[in-house]
């Protein structure tokens, strides 16, 4: 972290957290993810596409499959090796299959590959809820619910080649739906990003589509999160921590071996310290691990004006100062997976506090640049906020994704 500054500062790091919507069911998922694909982003790629044999699918919007999820955002699969796929308990639905639920893998083929794999996959993890032939029908229905080429359409988003904002993308859908989807895309055959697939999410004994318990900004990448044993984080920014820096740019780190991290210094934290810093690191654990990292490379830095105690406690009060979430909601940013302007985000946090903000930015699992840290200033003696003198380097660009959670 580089900064240039003429006084001594700390630094305190919110994280965005994302909870997930707790879902009771006695299945071993939580909800389902309804996807859709564009055939032309499934062709127009590297590896090419195959019609099926049936013929040319038309030109919409076609099923890839209703996928069994669950809240710590991993998935169960290959549920049941004894009842595989069989043609002949959907052969009532193969004429709409064939139509909806197009095939676009090579070689050419009539679908039933495709179809299998989704059942013995999916559909297997799912038989508490529907059987074979309900896991299909229940699918198709989902489709016919929304016609998804028409609200892009009506919002004037063609296939035509053009590129559109995601944002324009998620406010039709939305529009259309009254739900948030998840949009996901890939690069064609020359390296461009496209519109690939568009998720939507359905409850989970799959009787109608919900919100989508999406993750934050930790969480929504390609390395993913896990909760603590404690179990899910508020709905919040959580801590990530507070650090020591130096006026030439440069920081202190691991300053003091000989006083390690010990929980029992900090007992009477720890529950507020289960909620407002919480670890979401893998694999699950309590979050000992992750301030004892803070305390050894931050937190024996800062010896100097805060003991162990000190340290925790302190951090623990600033977040109580301002209320980052509300201040945003407050000028009418919500993390709904919307974009919002990076200046607007900056101009409602220093309303609330007084002070300007560094915001950092992460990607998505698809590439997409979401506000993921909020930085604020410290006096040196951590006694309370200060006006960065300068920020560190790196750049959200102009307009960021304020994700669900």
């Amino acid at each position: 972290m580089k900064m240039l500054s003429n006084n001594p500062l700390l630094l305190i790091k919110l994280l965005t957290l994302h909870s997930l919507l707790a879902l009771s069911a006695a299945q071993d998922f939580d909800f389902f993810y309804f996807v859709q694909q564009w055939p032309g982003s499934y062709c127009d790629t590297k590896q090419g596409c195959c019609y099926p044999s049936t013929g040319k699918p038309s030109s919409d919007f076609g099923i890839h499959g209703l996928w069994p999820n669950r809240n710590d955002g991993s998935y169960p699969s290959n549920c049941d090796s004894s009842n595989p796929f069989d043609a002949s308990k959907i052969s009532d639905l193969t004429s709409h299959m064939q139509s909806e639920w197009p095939t676009l893998a090579c070689p050419s083929n009539n679908g039933l590959t495709f179809w299998g794999h989704e059942w013995d996959k999916h559909g297997t993890c799912s038989e508490s809820v529907l059987n074979q032939h309900d896991y299909f029908a229940t699918t198709l229905s989902f489709k016919n619910e929304l016609n998804l080429l028409q609200a892009l359409k009506s919002a004037g988003i063609q296939p035509n080649g053009q590129k559109y904002s995601l944002s324009s993308i998620k406010t039709a859908i939305k529009q259309a739906s009254g739900y948030t989807p998840w949009i996901e895309c890939n690069n064609d055959s020359s390296g461009n990003s496209q519109l690939y697939q568009i998720y939507l999410c359905v409850d989970s004994s799959a009787s109608g589509f919900i919100e989508c318990p999406w993750p934050g900004s930790y969480c929504d990448t390609k390395h993913g999160c896990c909760y603590p044993g404690t179990g899910k984080p508020a709905s919040d920014f959580g801590i990530h921590g507070l650090w020591p820096n130096r006026n030439d740019g440069s920081y202190p780190s691991n300053c003091d071996s000989s006083n390690p991290f010990d929980s029992s210094k900090i007992s009477d934290l720890l529950s507020q310290m289960k909620l407002d810093w919480p670890t979401l690191s893998c694999p699950s654990n309590e979050g000992l691990k992750f301030w004892g990292h803070e305390w050894d490379k931050h937190g024996t830095c800062s010896e100097s004006v805060l003991d162990q105690h000190g340290y925790f406690s302190t951090a623990l009060n600033l977040k109580t100062e301002i209320n980052l979430l509300q201040a945003l909601e407050n000028a009418g940013i919500h993390p709904n997976g919307s974009e919002y302007s990076l200046s607007s985000i900056k101009d409602a946090v220093k309303e609330a506090s007084g002070y300007t903000p560094w915001i950092e930015c992460n990607s998505d699992s698809s590439g997409n640049s979401q506000l993921y840290q909020i930085y604020l200033c410290v006096d040196s003696s951590g006694s309370g906020f200060i006006e960065c003198p300068v920020f560190p380097t790196g750049s959200c660009g102009t307009s960021i994704e304020f994700p669900m959670f």
